[in-house]
């Protein structure tokens, strides 16, 4: 039985996700004999507004009890973007070759 009052936690159970994108996304990875990794969504988290907790909703469970989270896959393009338009231009500036001189 758990000591907690609604006081420890005021979100609980209130927090709505509808129509906000997760966070993270949840994933089951098997591995094959053969050394391949098949990553099979299984479910999405969304952090709380208070930034004490999230909520993880699985629509199945792995067999072997093993999730992987990670980041939404726009949120990560978006990042390297940024990155990217911050680093410093490089000069590629050469010519088209289009074959020896006849």
């Amino acid at each position: 039985m758990s000591n907690r009052t609604s006081n420890d936690a005021p979100n609980e159970g209130t927090q709505s996700h509808t129509g906000r994108k997760p966070d993270q996304i949840a994933y089951t990875v098997r591995e094959t004999s053969d050394g391949k990794e098949y990553w099979n969504r299984i479910g999405a988290m969304w952090k709380h507004k208070d930034g004490r907790g999230s909520e993880l909703v699985l629509d199945s469970i792995p067999i072997d009890g093993r999730i992987t989270l990670r980041e939404q896959r726009e949120q990560r393009m978006q990042d390297y973007e940024e990155e990217r338009a911050n680093r410093q231009p490089v000069n590629n500036t050469r010519t088209r070759d289009y074959g020896r001189e006849r």
